[in-house]
């Protein structure tokens, strides 16, 4: 294991404190970040050249820049769902075997941040992080269309039928949507049998963060082991588990990504 660059530790730690503090002096710095004044002023400096801080010769105070911001503006809300899904959908790989994955909407299709496929006995797949599976036609695309709002299912749609050549014929095709709508939420769950990749079922949820429903969770097995209905009765109550937590995280991330 390689070891740690103190000087980078100590310099993100000047920065934390000038966060918590606002503008402040050298030698209150190196108090209460523990540094001794002449390594404080050297990483002041160093920050300073970078454009991460500023310094004020009138008040001899030291303050963060704008630039900072550039730090944490490219934590997207896929960044921050992908650290929120993992760990539930390995408690549910642990119950399930069968693997999951966790996508959202970008595009007209959905794409997948996190999967458990390399790690599931039954997978025929160990490459999943990064495909897209269809709006219309996976389990995965079905749950975010019927938890989405009216006006958002229909942008989405729209979006689908614009960029997306092969599903467009289907996202305007609204008895067919209507349909699969229905039928999500009278079941409780969005399935696909061979359609979205032959051979292989689902079942999905959607994922609710802060803001509109854009994220779901599906469970994977091969057509031939089971029905989506017996999936459902086997694991629907784990993967809903699995979901609550996903949220859960979710939210606490953003609320804090928020604040920072």
């Amino acid at each position: 294991m390689h070891r740690s660059v103190r000087s980078l530790s100590r310099g993100l730690d000047l920065i934390r404190q000038l966060n918590v503090t606002g503008p402040a002096g050298a030698q209150q710095l190196a108090a209460s970040t523990g540094l001794n004044r002449t390594t404080c002023y050297r990483l002041l400096q160093t920050l300073q050249d970078e454009g991460y801080v500023s310094f004020d010769a009138k008040s001899a105070l030291f303050a963060l820049t704008n630039q900072v911001r550039t730090l944490s503006e490219g934590v997207s809300l896929s960044d921050l769902s992908s650290q929120a899904a993992l760990p539930p959908m390995f408690a549910l790989l642990k119950e399930a075997s069968w693997p999951s994955d966790f996508a959202l909407f970008e595009l007209g299709s959905l794409m997948i941040h996190e999967s458990t496929h390399s790690f599931s006995p039954f997978s025929v797949h160990r490459s999943m992080i990064g495909r897209r599976r269809s709006l219309v036609r996976s389990a995965l695309g079905r749950a975010i269309l019927t938890a989405a709002s009216p006006t958002l299912r229909r942008e989405m749609l729209d979006i689908t039928a614009s960029l997306v050549p092969e599903d467009a014929t289907l996202a305007r095709n609204q008895k067919v949507i209507r349909h699969f709508v229905l039928q999500t939420r009278k079941d409780g769950y969005a399935s696909s049998v061979g359609e979205a990749e032959h051979g292989i079922s689902a079942i999905a949820l959607p994922v609710q963060g802060i803001g509109p429903v854009l994220a779901s969770l599906n469970l994977v097995f091969f057509t031939s082991a089971m029905t989506p209905e017996v999936a459902a009765r086997r694991y629907l109550r784990a993967m809903k588990k699995a979901v609550r937590e996903i949220e859960r995280r979710w939210r606490a991330l953003q609320q804090e990504s928020a604040r920072g």
